[in-house]
Order: structure tokens, then C-alpha cells, then sequence
């Protein structure tokens, strides 16, 4: 028999030495609280694995929360850029585009050319009715009042349309109005040649017979109104071309006065723009010229 330190009991004994007890109760001690530790600690318990996996739970969750916190980061550090880099775009192309505006094409010149002298070619049919109107209205006592009323009417709408397309090619008032009024001026003209074509090849005689009945005071004569039979056809063809003539006008004129409205809002924003960068520039040297002035002072102290 043998004790737990290796040492021979007594054969007459019949129980351990008291040394031999006490170490024998102190190493079962020791072992049975490890054991129990081991048994209580869920990390290394072998049966239940819940508690582990909600650590790894908790753990997946903080990592996702940092990641979350750093795209937001990440974000928050490069929308500025980007905003940034979007308004000097922005401002980028605003300053080609106005430099884009502000230079006029050779077709653009063009049409303004051929638009003023369509301007210019009203005007005058507009003053040659609004005289002849008026000349039959003062010059006879029983003057023929349709036709009066038809040249006065008709050459004032014609003088007043060209007039207004002039003032808005010579000026840049309220955004160039004028040009507005004269394109759509151009529908009533238009209709008011169209008219009187199909008035003639409806019933041309009622209108040379009013024209023979009323020739002293249309200031016309007999050859004069068989001249004008004689010549219809080319009539028709002067009515339908002015007519023509007008409604392109309208679609030209509304494209022009866009151009230049454009044009005038771009020579505007560069003259501002070139303005302020010279008072920047003279503010910066006279600051440099009154610090030059007050060091040249300190020196001279």
C-alpha cells in the first residue's frame, strides 16, 4: 500500500498518516474546483453552444455598425467635393455659354439683313395705302368710303407692324418686345393677302365693277382697270409670295428675337462680370500702393 507521495503505509495501521490526509484532501480539492469551473464557464462547456453563437451575433453586429459608421463618413467627407466640382462645371459652362451667345453667325446676320428689308418693304406698301386712303377721303366731297376704310386700315397695320420690328432690332427694351408684335402681326397681314386672292378668283367682276363705278375718285381709268384684268395672274403670284413672305417672318422673326434676347443677356452678364473684375483689381492696387506708402514712411521714421 502506498500513499499519494509514494511512501509505504504500515501494515499494522489502518488509516493514512495525518501528513498524507491532508495532502490527499487539498489536491482533490484543488481539482474538484477546476473541474467545477471548467463545468460552469459557457466558453468552454462542450454540450450548449447558444451562448457563443450570441456572441457571434453581437459581434457581427457591432462589426456592421462600424462599417456603417465609416460609409457614412466617407460620404460626409466627399459630398463637399462633389458639390463643388458640380457648381465650377455649372459656372464653367454658363461662361461658355455666354461667350457661345454673344458672337452672331453669318447666317444669323443674314436673316436680320433679309428680315429689316421685309421690314422696310412693309413699311412702304403701309404708306403708300395709309396716302392713298387718305387722298380719296379729302380730295371728294362723296368719297368711295370701303376702299377708304380698307387702305387706312390695311396700311396701318402694315406701317405699324414694320415700326415695331425696327424698334425692336434698333433697341433692347423689354427684352426686345417690338419684334414679339411685328411676328405676330404678320399672321393678320398674311390672312388679309390670302383673302383678297381668293376674293378674286370667286367673283372677280363684283370688284372691277365696283372699280368702274367708282373710278373718279379711286383716281383710275378705263385702261388702267383692263390693265389690271390683263395682269391677274401676276397679281396672284405678288399676293401669294408677299403672303408667303409674311408667315415666314413669323417663324423667322420669333427665332431672331430669341437669338438676340440671348445675345443681349450674355453681352450684359460679360460686361458685369469684366466690371467687377476691374474694381477688384484697382481695390487690390490701391492696398498695395498705401501698404508701399506706409512702409516707405516706417523706413523714413
Amino acid at each position: 500500500r502506498f500513499c499519494c507521495v509514494c511512501q509505504p503505509l504500515p501494515p499494522a495501521s489502518g488509516s493514512p498518516p495525518l501528513a498524507c490526509n491532508r495532502l490527499s484532501f487539498n489536491m482533490v480539492k484543488l481539482f474538484g474546483r477546476k473541474t467545477t469551473k471548467e463545468e460552469q464557464s459557457p466558453l468552454m462547456a462542450t454540450g450548449d453552444g447558444s451562448v457563443t453563437s450570441q456572441r457571434q451575433q453581437e459581434r457581427a453586429q457591432r462589426r456592421a455598425a462600424r462599417e456603417q459608421r465609416a460609409l457614412a463618413m466617407k460620404g460626409a467627407r466627399e459630398s463637399p467635393s462633389k458639390s463643388s466640382k458640380k457648381s465650377n462645371k455649372r459656372q464653367l459652362s454658363q461662361e461658355d455659354q455666354d461667350e457661345k451667345d454673344a458672337r452672331l453667325g453669318c447666317c444669323t446676320k443674314f436673316t436680320q439683313f433679309i428680315v429689316k428689308i421685309v421690314h422696310l418693304i412693309d413699311a412702304l406698301i403701309g404708306i403708300t395705302f395709309i396716302v392713298y386712303g387718305s387722298l380719296i377721303y379729302l380730295h371728294f366731297e362723296e368719297p368711295a368710303m370701303e376702299a377708304v376704310i380698307t387702305s387706312l386700315s390695311f396700311g396701318c397695320i402694315v406701317l405699324l407692324s414694320s415700326l415695331m420690328g425696327i424698334f425692336g432690332f434698333s433697341f433692347k427694351t423689354c427684352k426686345r418686345c417690338g419684334l414679339v408684335f411685328s411676328s405676330w402681326a404678320a399672321i393678320p397681314i398674311a390672312f388679309c393677302y390670302t383673302f383678297v386672292i381668293v376674293a378674286l378668283l370667286g367673283s372677280p367682276d363684283t370688284y372691277f365693277n365696283y372699280l368702274t363705278e367708282h373710278k373718279d375718285v379711286l383716281y383710275l381709268t378705263d385702261t388702267e382697270i383692263n390693265a389690271i384684268k390683263k395682269c391677274l395672274p401676276v397679281f396672284y403670284i405678288v399676293l401669294a409670295s408677299l403672303a408667303a413672305t409674311e408667315i415666314c417672318r413669323f417663324w423667322i422673326l420669333r427665332e431672331i428675337r430669341n437669338r438676340l434676347v440671348r445675345y443681349d443677356s450674355a453681352k450684359k452678364r460679360i460686361a458685369s462680370s469684366s466690371s467687377n473684375r476691374s474694381q477688384l483689381t484697382e481695390s487690390l492696387i490701391g492696398d498695395d500702393y498705401t501698404y508701399d506708402e506706409g512702409e516707405g514712411a516706417g523706413h523714413d521714421v
